[in-house]
């Protein structure tokens, strides 16, 4: 004989572990209300109820620097509404060219931000502070993706402690 309980949908909701070193690819890089060039919020989600079952559709709508521009996606004659960035003038992707030491820095207090809406701990000033500290390695201040991701593991991780 077989038994079954029945679950909560919390049970079934996605787990909320914080794992540092992933933070920043999660919660930013690929998170689509983001800008990942200046990590400016340019959307927000909501959710809608459709019938009486409670089956329900997420959408993203603009929002903060977010605006609606056009875009030729696919090099053909053809021009899509695109959310841009309104701070950075970006369509949601990192622009290939580097950032300065005063731009990260100021982006390290966005990171911070996002984190924050988001209920992640994370040590701002030891996020800034390894921003500028790896942005003035002559090796390193090319790596924009990597500088952040890297401060946003030991930001995450000391909050945590």
């Amino acid at each position: 004989m077989s038994t079954s309980t029945q679950q909560t949908l919390d049970e079934f909701a996605p787990r909320r572990d914080v794992v540092p070193s992933r933070t920043f690819e999660r919660y930013l890089w690929t998170n689509p209300e983001v800008c990942s060039e200046c990590f400016a919020r340019i959307r927000t989600e909501h959710t809608m109820t459709r019938d009486q079952w409670g089956n329900t559709v997420t959408e993203l709508d603009r929002a903060g620097a977010g605006i609606q521009g056009y875009d030729n996606v696919n090099g053909g004659g053809v021009y899509l509404p695109r959310t841009f960035c309104e701070e950075c003038g970006g369509r949601g992707h990192a622009d290939p060219d580097t950032d300065s030491k005063v731009q990260a820095t100021r982006r390290a207090s966005r990171i911070v931000d996002r984190f924050e809406e988001q209920d992640i701990p994370v040590d701002a000033r030891a996020l800034r502070r390894t921003v500028r500290k790896l942005k003035a390695k002559p090796e390193l201040e090319a790596l924009d993706r990597e500088i952040y991701e890297r401060a946003t593991k030991l930001a995450v991780r000391r909050a945590q402690r």
